[in-house]
């Protein structure tokens, strides 16, 4: 299980239009949830399933512990879920 960031300006970089979740379907991963970041204008997919080797220049690995981002979009409910699945430590 890993954790991805999706960047609004390098999609916008790569001509990428389509809605981010639409992105994320059309690659076959699967996830959790997701956490906007509005001040890096990012969102963070958390517990992401089927992840291609190669990811488009604007999906890149998100190294983050959900326990840290309590409060931030993240509640303790589903940061203690995601550990539990093996997705703590990103």
């Amino acid at each position: 299980m890993r954790h991805l960031r999706y960047c609004f300006y390098s999609a916008n970089d790569c001509n990428e239009k389509r809605h981010p979740q639409k992105v994320m379907e059309s690659l076959g991963i699967t996830y959790k949830g997701m956490t906007p970041q509005t001040m890096g204008d990012q969102l963070w997919y958390w517990g992401c399933e089927n992840v291609p080797e190669e990811l488009p220049g604007y999906l890149s690995d998100l190294n983050a512990d959900p326990l840290q981002w309590i409060g931030c979009g993240v509640t303790q409910e589903f940061a203690d879920e995601i550990i539990a699945e093996g997705g703590g430590h990103g």
